[in-house]
């Protein structure tokens, strides 16, 4: 189901970055409120439509940018002059780097083993 959802909408460049925005932007959102302390019952829909939205419909490529934009996001939220919970901010800043570094450990994965299989050969 997920791969003939991704190929139909990789057909259309113009929906695939649509997506991107969305899914981005979703998680922004979400970084956002869970910064300012916010009930889960109003960011975690964000959260996860962003996220599956942009991971089923293959926008980005690279998974990375959702969990970079959460950290930016989060960091945003500071410089507002908002009023912002500490706990919750160390919370929001160290899920969102753990979810950085598997993410970038994930999209690394791949080209790591192309390259060691290029050198096998």
């Amino acid at each position: 189901m997920f791969r003939r959802t991704r190929a139909s909408v990789s057909r259309m460049p113009g929906a695939v970055r649509l997506i991107t925005i969305a899914a981005l932007l979703l998680v922004a959102a979400a970084a956002n409120l869970v910064a300012r302390s916010e009930p889960t019952s109003r960011w975690l829909p964000l959260l996860l439509v962003g996220v599956i939205g942009g991971v089923v419909a293959g926008a980005p490529r690279r998974l990375w940018p959702l969990p970079a934009i959460w950290l930016v996001a989060t960091l945003l939220v500071t410089t507002t002059g908002a009023t912002v919970d500490g706990t919750a901010l160390v919370v929001s800043l160290v899920a969102g780097a753990v979810a950085l570094a598997v993410a970038i450990a994930v999209d690394v994965v791949p080209f790591l083993r192309k390259r060691r299989r290029g050198a096998g050969t």
